[in-house]
């Protein structure tokens, strides 16, 4: 079966050794951006790699040009889903800690689906719901066998910032 949207614990849980699959702990903090990779070397769902916001999901803030944290250049991120093992084949588990800091799953969920894998699903409960359930933990940093990503940007999902304005000023 393929997971777009959710997943639930049971369902990974069920299915979390298939080589094919690749569970993403994207636990962030904006007040303390190193938070969320201590969080996981303390206990992350077994097998799962990590990815910050700030080093992994974003390209860096340029004072007076860009936002806080922009799309993070499509090299550069299609580098870092190879290096996590994943290619067209692979079934994406992104995981957080929603609602107690930023929603950095749905930020991988959403940058997959720009590049064009539709094989990505958000963990239904987090990070909270796997560990309400008994789940087993792991610490300690994971690695995957490396894959090649082939990005595919769907042009459609965003807008430059110069498109805006034109919209913007246009009556």
């Amino acid at each position: 079966m393929e997971y777009s949207i959710l997943i639930s614990a049971e369902d990974l849980m069920a299915n979390m050794t298939d080589p094919d699959w690749v569970i993403v702990d994207c636990r962030f903090s904006l007040s303390e951006p190193e938070k969320g990779r201590q969080m996981y070397l303390q206990g992350h769902i077994p097998g799962a790699v990590y990815a910050s916001i700030n080093d992994d999901l974003s390209s860096p803030h340029i004072a007076g040009k860009t936002g806080r944290h922009p799309l993070p250049a499509i090299e550069k991120i299609s580098r870092r889903l190879s290096e996590w093992g994943i290619d067209a084949r692979v079934q994406v588990i992104a995981y957080d800690d929603w609602p107690v800091n930023l929603a950095s799953a749905e930020r991988l969920w959403w940058i997959l689906r720009w590049l064009g894998h539709k094989r990505v699903a958000i963990l239904d409960g987090g990070w909270k719901q796997w560990v309400k359930k008994g789940f087993p933990q792991r610490c300690g940093v994971e690695n995957k066998d490396q894959r090649i990503f082939e990005p595919n940007p769907n042009r459609d999902m965003y807008v430059e910032t110069a498109d805006v304005e034109k919209i913007r000023l246009d009556p």
